[in-house]
């Protein structure tokens, strides 16, 4: 019986650490190949080429996760959820954390470049703790607001850093929208947890994270979809690029987006919101190193250092070493005996 927990302890902790690790990679990579597709021609000469490269993202992404949910015969359910009070708050969330967040992020990976557009975009968790200790009343420990304050500290860094304005004119636009996407992203934790906490007639749901990630994809969709691109014009460029076979890139890069998700709700399974959340942040560290290797972008000692600054005060702030390293030491107590 012994073995049968360790092994299950020691299971859980190794496929957590992985999933958890694969989420920064997937997403790190994502960010740079959306930078280097949004370079193309066709994108860069027109007006709505983020908003275009944004619902094209999240459009395969949500086919990626259909599939996924067809598969695993989940997909009717996730159109039932609709109907539950939870699932118009996953809708509601979804609407300041898709089209919100994601066109944030992909103006500023345009203007800013991917690499500091990551390294900023992983603050958003300390930036929904602050949002939840004012609107939902969540108390923030010492070590949380520690992190949080060693996050801000390098984020502020990086925006001050010395960049080749030759190269990236508006960077600071892109360092603007990029911290709007940090809000879309922080407001749709903040509001799916307002939710979660004040829905209590529905707890008999058993609605599972891939049917809330599946929703969350539609309305993004739907939105980008029915109301975004036709007042940008933007089926007009999606053509240009179906003509041209620029669009094959897109669904290839929705697959590390689905990705991304799907193992970041797999490492909390195994290891908890806060060190699962933690290790999303390394796709700063996969952004800054696949930008020099795809991108030709110099890594500069500071871009470095800053970008290091930040995910340590993520890891500060979601993870308690102590109980981390405890689930650590229970599962070597447990071969000892």
């Amino acid at each position: 019986m012994k073995k049968l927990e360790e092994d299950f302890m020691e299971g859980n902790l190794k496929k957590g650490l992985f999933f958890g690790g694969l989420v920064g990679f997937a997403w790190g990579l994502d960010t740079v190949l959306m930078g280097l597709v949004g370079s193309s021609t066709i994108l860069k000469t027109s007006s709505s080429s983020t908003l275009v490269s944004a619902f094209l993202h999240d459009a395969f992404c949500f086919f990626w996760l259909v599939l996924v949910a067809l598969f695993n015969r989940q997909l009717m359910d996730t159109f039932k959820l609709l109907k539950t009070k939870k699932g118009k708050a996953t809708f509601l969330a979804a609407l300041v954390g898709a089209p919100i967040g994601m066109s944030g992020y992909v103006i500023g990976i345009k203007y800013a470049a991917p690499a500091y557009a990551s390294s900023l975009s992983v603050i958003y968790p300390g930036v929904g703790a602050v949002l939840s200790y004012f609107i939902l009343k969540e108390k923030l420990s010492k070590r949380a607001i520690i992190g949080i304050t060693v996050s801000l500290v390098g984020s502020a860094a990086l925006g001050y850093s010395k960049v080749d304005l030759n190269m990236y004119p508006e960077f600071y636009k892109g360092m603007a929208f990029t911290l709007l996407a940090v809000l879309g992203w922080a407001s749709e934790g903040v509001i799916i947890g307002y939710a979660m906490k004040k829905i209590k007639d529905e707890e008999h749901i058993k609605a599972t994270p891939q049917q809330f990630l599946t929703l969350r994809y539609l309305t993004s969709f739907v939105v980008y979809g029915a109301i975004i691109m036709p007042m940008v014009d933007g089926y007009k460029v999606v053509g240009q690029l179906a003509a041209n076979r620029e669009l094959l890139y897109f669904p290839g890069i929705a697959i590390l987006g689905a990705i991304t998700y799907l193992s970041w709700y797999k490492a909390v399974n195994y290891i908890g919101a806060s060190m699962g959340t933690a290790l999303n942040s390394t796709a700063a560290f996969w952004a800054i190193a696949f930008s020099s290797l795809i991108l030709g972008t110099e890594i500069t000692p500071y871009l470095a250092i800053c970008g290091l600054v930040i995910i340590l005060g993520v890891f500060i702030f979601a993870v308690d070493f102590k109980e981390f390293f405890g689930k650590k030491n229970k599962v070597q107590k447990l071969k000892e005996v």
